[in-house]
């Protein structure tokens, strides 16, 4: 049995989600989202709108998880400064 992190890596982002920026991905992501929530749209539409949705959000997710992994912190331990990788407190 996969977990769901494992799924999701597996899933193919298709490439004009691929080539987006996250503030592109974030809007359309938003678009996507308020029109499955507003408009009365038949099942096939709301099918392929909810698959598009998903897909922006999980290139949202991996963008986001890029830029966590280039943030640096600067500690100081006693008295010499180092540069290290942002470390969450999170757990996955």
């Amino acid at each position: 049995m996969s977990s769901g992190k494992q799924k999701k890596e597996n899933e193919a982002i298709p490439k004009d989600i691929e080539k987006m920026s996250f503030e592109e991905a974030y809007a359309a992501l938003k678009t996507a989202t308020d029109r499955l929530e507003g408009e009365e749209i038949d099942l096939e539409s709301t099918l392929a709108e909810y698959a598009r949705a998903s897909a922006l959000a999980h290139h949202c997710m991996k963008l986001l998880d890029a830029a966590e992994d280039r943030i640096k912190v600067l500690t100081d331990e006693g008295g010499v400064i180092k540069l290290e990788l942002f470390q969450s407190g999170g757990t996955d």
